[in-house]
């Protein structure tokens, strides 16, 4: 196999994984996954796999690089800019330390396609939470509506409403982020209001 099917099944192998989130905000009231919840199940089906990853961190850059042990030369890199990570009572070391944990975290996150609240957690007791415009999802909903034969709904819509109850654990796929209403009204052929 080469690199992308060994990291896809290594995907499909932790999604059928039980993770557990054993990281809790308390003040947000959430709870989050740590790395010691991934890291145990990643290695386990890395080794399986025939993968190896190493986390860095050189020039403002942090990368996960994932490479197929029976190819070495196939690797994929994951990246991200690093930010400042100033917890209040910790010393410049403890806060270092903190930077390489979030910073592995959400490189692991990415390359393996976990799902976590990444942006609301980020953003949770700052005021910068993105609240959708329920006039504006109205509005979407009915140019839907207008254009959706529901008699003769389009072979993807089955795609749509399957992925609302598996992603979003919905019954109803109009009750999607108005993002992924907003692909349905493309796909549909209509404008964007």
């Amino acid at each position: 196999m080469n690199i992308y099917q060994k990291l896809q099944k290594a995907r499909i192998a932790l999604q059928n994984t039980a993770l557990k989130k054993s990281g809790m905000n308390k003040f947000a009231g959430f709870k989050y996954f740590e790395l010691g919840d991934l890291l145990p199940h990643i290695n386990n089906i890395f080794d399986d796999l025939g993968l190896f990853s190493a986390f860095n961190i050189k020039d403002e850059l942090a990368t996960l690089t994932v490479v197929n042990t029976d190819k070495p030369a196939e690797a994929v890199q994951f990246t991200s800019p690093i930010a400042d990570a100033s917890v209040k009572g910790t010393t410049p070391v403890q806060s270092l330390g903190a930077v390489h944990t979030y910073l592995k975290r959400y490189l692991y996150l990415n390359a393996l396609e976990i799902i976590e609240n990444d942006m609301l957690d980020a953003n949770v007791g700052t005021g910068k939470l993105a609240v959708e415009d329920p006039e504006k999802r109205k509005v979407v909903l009915a140019k839907i509506d207008e254009l959706l034969d529901e008699a003769n709904p389009p072979d993807w819509l089955e795609l749509v409403k399957k992925q609302a109850k598996t992603k979003y654990g919905l019954d109803d796929w109009r009750g999607v982020p108005i993002a992924s209403l907003y692909n349905v009204l493309d796909k549909l052929g209509g404008d964007n209001v």
